[in-house]
């Protein structure tokens, strides 16, 4: 959930395996992840992601994560990895 501090009208989940907080964003076609730290950034995947004004983000694979958002189950999302600042959800990823 947002937090309340902050002055936002964008919903995120919190994983409370990992402490990432993920925007829920219903415009998205796509679910994102930013890599970690230690992830080695090359080489770059076989496919491309593009913003709404045409730029271009470099994508660097695939991944399935189990998040626990507090309700009654866990969750498995498949996850590009991506150059984002916030992990993004949609609910049918």
């Amino acid at each position: 959930m947002a937090e309340p501090s902050q002055h936002t009208s964008r919903l995120f989940l919190l994983d409370r395996k990992s402490g990432q907080k993920f925007l829920i964003d219903s415009g998205s076609e796509i679910c994102v992840i930013p890599p970690s730290p230690t992830m080695n950034k090359s080489p770059q995947s076989n496919f491309s992601l593009f913003v709404a004004n045409n730029t271009k983000i470099p994508a660097y694979g695939m991944v399935r994560k189990e998040l626990n958002l507090g309700l009654r189950r866990p969750f498995i999302w498949t996850f590009i990895i991506a150059d984002v600042s916030s992990p993004t959800l949609l609910d049918n990823c």
